[in-house]
């Protein structure tokens, strides 16, 4: 089912309001912050001795200001009408999105990733919670800076170390148990990139994959956003250890699809801050890819476009 999205005062970029320079209303729940530590708060901002708790809102709204102006809460991200993102003191983010019906929510992902232990870093969920149409999430952030800001900074060595530290993370997801086609708990995934010409909804994907010619028979876990924003990386490198965040778009897929949104994908593009060269990341990741075994069908799935684009112009007579 497509998201109905909203705009005006109900767009997802004023889901949180300010009702006060240390309470902020998020749908049905309020989110408070105390200064000092609390073992009852719903997570504890040691940075500044504070604390913040998300309590469901007992009583009528209070009324809530049309901007908020605190040092507390900074909007970071917003994509379109689909999802926002606020920074919350020094340690949390919280990510408010439209509930996709039939879509695996992140926080099952996430914790399923987290029960394989990984070897790479990945954020803690402080709370969560679903107001009508919107989820609200709240993530510990992950120390240091995303891979697209510390880029210019980094020399050839550290380059490429992340770029094979990318395809290892990929290998060692693609080891994990497979449960069968889709998310984690037997949903949807929302990878845009498969879902057909006309469709509102992601349960044609597996259909897509088998007319690009993918083996469907060999399935593998994969976050299919790995690009340099979703990766965190030391403020100062030293371990070269990662972080990696953001798993939306993530569950088990073609073998064949991990390379080959690598070859498509220009959200995993550097930025142009970062590099006057964009690709160069994600065209050395898929590189080591091959080496590894993974297929390139970006040539079969540019031909799976072109079809749906004929079969487009002539269902409306051109």
């Amino acid at each position: 089912m497509a998201v109905e999205r909203k705009w005006g005062d109900n767009h997802i970029s004023r889901a949180l309001t300010q009702i006060h320079s240390e309470s902020w209303l998020l749908g049905n729940f309020v989110l408070r912050r105390l200064p000092y530590c609390s073992d009852t708060a719903t997570w504890n901002d040691e940075s500044d001795n504070s604390s913040y708790t998300l309590e469901n809102l007992s009583s009528p709204h209070p009324p809530a200001t049309a901007h908020y102006d605190s040092p507390y809460i900074q909007l970071v991200h917003q994509a379109g009408d689909a999802s926002a993102v606020w920074a919350v003191g020094s340690i949390a983010l919280c990510k408010v999105k439209h509930v996709e019906d039939g879509v695996t929510p992140e926080p099952s992902t996430l914790k399923f990733v987290q029960d394989q232990q990984p070897s790479f870093n990945t954020p803690k969920i402080l709370a969560q919670a679903v107001d009508g149409d919107r989820v609200y999430l709240f993530l510990q952030r992950l120390p240091g800076r995303t891979l697209d800001q510390a880029w210019p900074y980094l020399n050839t060595w550290w380059r490429l170390h992340y770029v094979t530290a990318i395809a290892d993370v990929c290998k060692e997801m693609a080891q994990w148990k497979v449960r069968g086609f889709g998310g984690v708990d037997d949903q949807n995934i929302p990878e845009y990139y498969l879902q057909p010409r006309g469709c509102h909804d992601f349960n044609s994907i597996k259909n897509s994959c088998e007319e690009i010619g993918m083996d469907c028979s060999d399935l593998v876990f994969y976050h299919a956003d790995l690009g340099p924003t979703n990766i965190i990386v030391e403020d100062k490198p030293r371990t070269g250890g990662i972080g990696v965040i953001d798993f939306e778009i993530a569950g088990y897929l073609p073998r064949d699809w991990v390379r080959t949104k690598f070859r498509l994908s220009s959200g995993m593009n550097l930025s142009g801050f970062a590099s006057e060269d964009p690709t160069w990341l994600r065209s050395e990741v898929q590189k080591l890819l091959g080496k590894d075994g993974f297929r390139d069908l970006s040539s079969a799935y540019m031909s799976w476009l072109e079809r749906q684009s004929k079969t487009d112009r002539k269902s409306m007579g051109m």
